[in-house]
């Protein structure tokens, strides 16, 4: 090839090496990006698999969570169930213990009048009526005789013939009433207010019987199981320490005639 005297030849040389450069430093650069690319393409393959073994850890710590939540759920109520069977031992603790202090008390004394004043208490402080008239039934009649009264008028209630009014049909059947399981009864006047009558029983004869009128304000709930329990005991041991102290009265009174 010859030299071209005006100089185009060198010129041509030099844009065809300058391109042949620039062609190789491309090709050069695209293979550090290519290179680049896959690394990168590398790392988000990585990180996509870091990801998604994160919400896999992630998943398995909410089920896990979840399972918390519900053990948790499950001893609160345990927990529940054992405070309000525990707060009903101590309940039944203390009945029990009700019931053997008015047991004990009614058969602590053989004086009538501490007798009655006795049924009066139990009737106030472990049923919640201060509203309390004590019968006797006559044995020639079968009549109710008033023992003993305490905030009612003891007038109409002084004799009450056998089988009249709420009090002598439950003494004629001898069977316990209580309004809230007979509401619809047939009182008379005087019984308006009456919430419960106890025939007291003694070797299958009734032989008296306990009037529960109005309760106590405390009472909202009325007559309870507990109640219903000392209904039964005063319906027996009330009995028995009224007979015991009636039979106490009659030898006091046959070794000691006027």
């Amino acid at each position: 090839m010859s030299i071209d005297p005006s100089g185009r030849g060198s010129y041509v040389e030099r844009v065809r090496n300058d391109t042949l450069q620039y062609t190789r430093e491309l090709l050069a650069e695209n293979e550090k990006t290519r290179t680049l690319l896959v690394g990168l393409e590398a790392e988000n393959a990585d990180l996509r698999g870091r990801l998604d073994r994160a919400e896999e850890d992630l998943s398995r710590r909410a089920e896990q969570e979840e399972r918390l939540r519900e053990k948790l759920a499950t001893v609160e109520a345990d927990s529940r169930q054992f405070s309000e069977r525990f707060v009903q031992v101590e309940q039944e603790n203390a009945n029990l213990a009700n019931l053997y202090v008015a047991s004990y008390r009614l058969h602590g004394t053989v004086e009538r009048s501490e007798v009655l004043e006795i049924l009066q208490e139990i009737a106030t402080y472990l049923i919640g009526s201060e509203e309390v008239a004590v019968f006797e039934v006559d044995a020639a009649d079968g009549h109710l005789t008033l023992l003993s009264s305490t905030g009612i008028d003891a007038t109409p209630f002084r004799r009450i013939p056998a089988g009249q009014g709420v009090i002598g049909r439950a003494v004629s059947e001898g069977q316990t009433w209580v309004a809230s399981d007979d509401a619809s009864a047939a009182r008379r006047p005087e019984e308006t207010d009456l919430t419960a009558c106890i025939p007291l029983s003694l070797n299958g004869r009734v032989t008296g019987a306990i009037a529960l009128f109005r309760l106590l304000p405390q009472k909202s709930n009325g007559i309870e199981a507990m109640d219903r329990e000392l209904f039964e005991l005063l319906a027996t041991h009330g009995a028995v320490a009224l007979y015991c102290s009636e039979l106490h009265a009659r030898l006091t009174a046959a070794a000691n005639p006027a």
